[in-house]
C-alpha cells in the first residue's frame, strides 16, 4: 500500500485480537502473506498469538479487508451515538434544534452503513479507544452543520460528515504506549502521532465507492492556512474547502470536550477564542462556526468562581505586561517580513505574524484602557464575568505567542533574515523570551 504499510497493520492487529474477546473477529479469507505463505486459514478467530504472527508479517492485503466483526455499529446504532452526545452535550442539543439537522443525520447515517469497513473501524475504534470515538461523533455532527450553513452541496456534506467521523481511525495504528504516554513526547514519538492523518487517508482511500473527498479532508484537518500544520505544512491555496470544514469542527471538538467540560460550559465559550483565531481559518467556515454557535442562544459559562477571581486578576495583570513587550516586537517584525512569501518557513512566519497581530490588535486586548478595566474588576465584583471572558482571550493570545515563537526560532536557525531584518528578529526573540514568565489558567 506504502511506505507505512508496517506501521499500519502492527497495532490495528492488536486492537482486532483485544475486541475479539468480547465481539468475534474472523478471517473472512484466507491471509497470505507477502511472501505467499499462508498465515491465518478463512474462519479462523483472530487470537492474541495470531495478531503477533500478524505483526510479524507484510501482508498481500491490508487486514482490515480480510476479517469480518460481529455486531458492528450500523446506522441505528449511529444515531443512538448521536441521542448521547445531545444528553452529553446540552448546548449542542440547542444548537441540533435551532437548525433543524436532524433529518440529515439521520439520512447521514444511513449514508455511512453502504460502507461496512467504516463500521468495521468506528466499532474498534468505539471498543478500544472511546474518547477518539466520541470524539469523531461529536466532530461527525459539527463537520455536517458547518457544511450545511455553508451551503455546500449534498456530496460535499456527505464528505464533510464522514471524515469528521472518520478523521482519527488513523489512531488505530499507532502503539497505544505512544497515544497514552503521560509527558513529554520524544521526537519520534511526536511524528508517530503526526502520521494518523495520512495512515487514515491510506484506510479511507482503498474503501470502495467512497467518494474522494473524505480520504483528502482526512489527510488535512490538521493542516493550517499559514502552512503550520501537518503532515505536509500546506497552505492556505492547496487545502480544499471540506478539509478546513473538518479542521475547524476537530479544532471547536477538542477545545469543547478537554478546556470547557466542567458542567454548564458550552460552546458559546469557544467564541472568543475563534474570534482570536478569525485569520486560521477557511473564513466561509469560520462565519458558519459563529452563526451555529450563536443560533443556539447560548449563554456563556463563567470559568472561575468569584473567590478564585481576585488571583485571576492579579495573573491578568502581569500577563498583560509581558503580553504587550511580545505585542511590540509582533508589530516591530510586521516592518521587515515580507508580505507575501513565496513559500516556506518565510512565509509562514509572516502569516503568523500578520495573523497575531491582527488577532491582538482587532480585540484591543493589549490596550490601555483594557488593562485600567482589569484593574478596576478587583474593586467592583460585578465586572468579574467580564475579566472571566478577558482572562480566557488572554491565554488564547500567550499560546497563539508561544506557536509563533517557535515559528519565528526555527527562522532564526534558519538564518532567513539578513541585516536589519536579524536584528529586529533577534530582539523579538529576546523579549519573546517573556512568555516563559506568563502564568495565565
Amino acid at each position: 500500500m506504502s511506505e507505512l504499510d508496517a506501521n499500519v497493520v502492527d497495532e490495528y492487529a492488536r486492537h482486532l485480537s483485544k475486541v475479539n474477546a468480547r465481539n468475534q473477529v474472523l478471517a473472512a479469507e484466507d491471509i497470505y502473506t507477502e511472501q505467499g505463505a499462508l498465515l491465518i486459514k478463512k474462519g479462523t478467530p483472530l487470537s492474541e498469538e495470531l495478531a503477533e504472527r500478524v505483526i510479524r508479517h507484510k501482508l498481500t492485503r491490508p487486514l482490515e479487508h480480510s476479517v469480518d466483526l460481529s455486531n458492528q455499529i450500523d446506522s441505528g446504532r449511529l444515531l443512538k451515538a448521536f441521542e448521547q452526545l445531545f444528553e452529553r452535550y446540552p448546548d449542542c442539543l440547542a444548537i441540533n434544534q435551532a437548525i433543524a439537522l436532524d433529518l440529515s443525520l439521520r439520512e447521514q447515517c444511513r449514508e455511512y452503513a453502504r460502507y461496512p469497513l467504516l463500521m468495521q473501524k468506528l466499532t474498534v475504534m468505539a471498543m478500544r479507544r472511546p474518547h477518539d470515538y466520541q470524539k469523531g461523533i461529536f466532530c461527525a455532527w459539527l463537520s455536517l452543520a458547518l457544511a450545511r450553513q455553508m451551503k455546500l452541496d449534498l456530496e460535499s456534506q456527505n464528505e464533510a460528515f464522514l471524515a469528521g467521523l472518520m478523521h482519527d481511525s488513523g489512531m488505530l495504528h499507532i502503539a497505544a504506549e505512544i497515544l497514552d504516554k503521560q509527558g513529554q513526547l520524544t521526537t519520534e514519538e511526536w511524528r508517530a502521532i503526526q502520521s494518523h492523518p495520512r495512515i487514515g487517508e491510506l484506510f479511507l482511500r482503498q474503501v470502495p465507492h467512497l467518494p474522494a473527498g473524505v480520504a483528502r479532508a482526512t489527510l488535512e484537518h490538521h493542516e493550517r492556512r499559514d502552512g503550520t500544520g501537518y503532515p505536509s505544512a500546506r497552505f492556505a491555496e492547496e487545502l480544499s474547502t471540506v478539509g478546513q470544514v473538518v479542521a475547524v469542527a476537530d479544532s471547536l471538538c477538542a477545545v469543547r470536550m478537554l478546556r470547557f467540560k466542567s458542567p454548564g460550559s458550552n460552546l458559546a465559550n469557544l467564541l472568543p477564542i475563534l474570534q482570536l483565531n478569525a485569520r486560521s481559518y477557511d473564513q466561509e467556515a469560520y462565519r458558519a462556526a459563529v452563526s451555529i454557535i450563536r443560533s443556539g442562544e447560548l449563554q456563556q459559562a463563567r470559568m472561575h468562581s468569584d473567590d478564585q477571581m481576585p488571583s485571576i486578576i492579579e495573573q491578568m495583570l502581569a500577563a498583560h505586561q509581558h503580553l504587550e513587550r511580545c505585542f511590540e516586537s509582533v508589530a516591530q517584525l510586521m516592518e521587515v517580513l515580507p508580505e507575501q512569501p513565496a513559500a516556506g518557513r518565510l512565509r509562514t512566519a509572516s502569516l503568523q505574524v500578520q495573523n497575531s497581530w491582527f488577532a491582538v490588535a482587532s480585540s484591543g486586548l493589549l490596550s490601555l484602557s483594557l488593562k485600567q478595566l482589569i484593574e478596576r474588576a478587583a474593586e467592583e465584583h460585578e465586572l468579574y464575568a467580564m475579566a472571566d471572558e478577558l482572562h480566557l482571550m488572554l491565554g488564547e493570545v500567550n499560546w497563539q505567542f508561544n506557536q509563533l515563537r517557535k515559528v519565528l526560532t526555527a527562522l532564526h536557525d534558519d538564518h532567513a533574515l539578513q541585516g536589519a531584518s536579524a536584528e529586529v528578529l533577534q530582539q523579538g526573540l529576546e523579549q519573546m523570551a517573556d512568555l516563559d514568565q506568563v502564568v495565565i489558567h
